[in-house]
């Protein structure tokens, strides 16, 4: 018997329901009314870093270490660490050599070397963070001439206003998913597979992409230029064409084949990016040194200017460095009114600079590069010493480092006042609230440590956690004793949210039933109970349908079971102060 399991990266559950009830996704509704459907609850913070790591390992992060794919460093560096390293927990799907299994394309699963069959990493995931690799490299090669590479590999990103830039990624994924469906029907029939496992990177692209066209989107009814570019509702044709894809797929696969369709996550309005890579290191930065560096500088009691449709040159950065009011005339001029190709090689040598505010962007681009420089983040980390708190880069929540006396190597904040400065930045955060609507901008605050000499290093490198709002996509923020923080641009129009889904078709499951309640890292050992495989001691979720497979010995002693507090959505933040 053969096990296929598709997962749909960040694909939104919401959507997937709507859209099987209106019969614009008939392969997903089929296999619904066939068996069994359920929504799947996952970690409410570190949305965008964690849920491949824990889908794969079933462990929590506290026990990997991991919680980013960048690392801090106490002399203010930032490095990419990328995937998660797989040494003390590999991949469930690595399981020897009883099984046989092909994994195609799966994100952030560096190569297993457990694993019993074929694996190939980065085809066309989004976010990889592995390398083009297999184990099989010389059939990897056999695909890559055949059908060719995924046109979206590291190129399946757009800005929320830059529609001509989103109507080529469209075009890249909808070429991707046709492309991934024929490799995946090609591999599917090769062998006599115990396992096939592959994921859809391009809901993950779309939803960050197109949901400026989505309902609950503030631009959504904007007159963004070149909306002619794409189709009416670009997220749905991405959400149709998978569907289709995946009944290829299913079609293709051994007769009574097993079948599971998962996300471990969802997408919505973006409401994490210019709270965590923006408004919050300026946030800090005037908290700091009390006076502003970037952001449209107003009265917080004159109203807000209308929602940004249209970049200034067409690029968000320099849209927002446009914004600080430092320079002489000449640079100030260049600024606002040369073309990029002119601006940036002046900017390289006659670009403000200065100690007390942050890099410009064509700074950042140079003395950054490999990492996320675009984030606003680091553009403020020359200050990083001379401030008393400051935003580490995040893809997700924000992520704060106080910047503590022995501890950092330039610290300024004396141990003794850690926790004192901790509670004063979060009763200014408190206050910090959308320009537009007055909804409070923070919805919840994880304070890791402790002690923040604490030498754990599986402890996250941030001191405090901030869970954004995620009623309202806000272009501007304000706070009483801080000032207004914006309008600016838009960046990207989805982000992540922690609800995912589960799909079944299996012996033993009822048609059109119901999946009790579940959490995303209970993915893992529901896969390896269809198979009949033995589910490690060390892993927290649970199998979620009704067989239940013998249990392994346990990778190491620490191998307490964490289920029931996932399912009470307990705080999994280690050391939580």
């Amino acid at each position: 018997m053969t096990v296929i399991a598709i997962g749909l990266d960040s694909a939104e559950p919401t959507l997937i329901e709507q859209w099987m009830e209106e019969g614009e996704l008939p392969e997903l509704a089929k296999l619904k009314s066939d068996g069994s459907y359920g929504r799947l609850a996952n970690f409410d913070m570190y949305t965008a870093e964690l849920p491949w790591t824990t889908f794969a390992t079933g462990v929590m992060p506290e026990k990997t270490g991991y919680w980013t794919p960048l690392t801090y460093s106490d002399d203010y560096t930032v490095n990419t660490r990328a995937a998660y390293e797989y040494d003390e927990y590999p991949a469930f799907f690595a399981l020897g050599e009883k099984y046989r299994v092909c994994s195609f394309d799966i994100p952030q699963i560096r190569l297993q070397k457990d694993l019993n069959g074929w694996q190939f990493n980065s085809w066309g995931a989004h976010s990889p963070q592995v390398k083009i690799e297999s184990n099989v490299p010389g059939i990897y090669q056999e695909i890559f001439e055949k059908y060719g590479n995924h046109p979206g590999l590291h190129d399946d990103y757009s800005l929320t206003l830059d529609l001509q830039g989103a109507s080529k990624v469209y075009s890249k994924l909808i070429e991707g998913i046709n492309r991934r469906a024929d490799i995946c029907t090609d591999l599917i029939q090769r062998e006599q597979w115990d396992l096939f496992i592959t994921v859809f990177g391009e809901t993950h692209g779309g939803g960050h992409n197109f949901w400026q066209f989505q309902p609950d989107h503030p631009l959504f009814s904007a007159n963004i230029p070149n909306r002619e570019l794409l189709p009416d509702s670009p997220l749905k044709d991405i959400y149709k064409a998978i569907d289709s894809a995946i009944g290829k797929i299913i079609r293709s696969a051994p007769e009574g084949s097993e079948i599971i369709i998962f996300s471990a996550h969802g997408m919505g309005p973006n409401t994490m990016d210019l709270p965590s890579t923006f408004f919050l290191p300026e946030f800090l930065y005037r908290y700091s040194f009390d006076r502003p560096a970037l952001g449209e500088i107003s009265n917080i009691s004159e109203p807000v200017g209308a929602p940004i449709t249209q970049m200034t040159w067409g690029t968000w950065e320099r849209h927002v460095w446009n914004t600080i009011d430092r320079g002489n005339w000449a640079i100030k001029l260049a600024r606002k009114y040369l073309p990029t190709r002119l601006y940036t090689p002046l900017a390289r040598h006659l670009e403000f600079r200065s100690e007390n505010y942050p890099m410009s962007p064509v700074d950042a681009q140079q003395k950054l590069a490999g990492k996320p420089w675009y984030q606003p983040t680091l553009w403020y980390s020359n200050l990083w010493p001379k401030m008393k708190a400051f935003a580490l880069p995040s893809f997700s929540e924000g992520y704060i480092r106080i910047n503590v006396e022995g501890r950092e190597t330039q610290g300024i904040v004396k141990p003794s006042d850690y926790h004192k400065t901790i509670e004063e930045i979060c009763d200014q955060l408190l206050q910090l609230k959308c320009s537009r609507t007055g909804v409070p901008m923070v919805a919840r605050i994880e304070k890791t440590r402790a002690d923040p000499f604490d030498k754990d290093d599986k402890l996250p490198n941030a001191d405090i956690i901030i869970a954004w709002q995620d009623t309202i996509a806000t272009d501007c923020v304000e706070q009483e004793n801080l000032g207004r923080i914006g309008p600016v641009p838009h960046y990207r129009s989805g982000s992540h949210r922690h609800t995912g889904f589960m799909l079944t078709k299996a012996k033993g499951i009822n048609a059109d039933s119901h999946l009790p309640d579940a959490h995303a890292m209970d993915i893992g050992p529901t896969i390896l109970s269809m198979l009949g495989a033995a589910v490690p001691e060390y892993m927290a979720g649970k199998n979620c349908l009704k067989t239940t497979p013998p249990k392994a010995e346990p990778l190491n002693d620490d191998t307490s079971q964490l289920s029931e507090s996932i399912a009470k959505e307990q705080s999994y933040t280690a050391n939580s102060a």
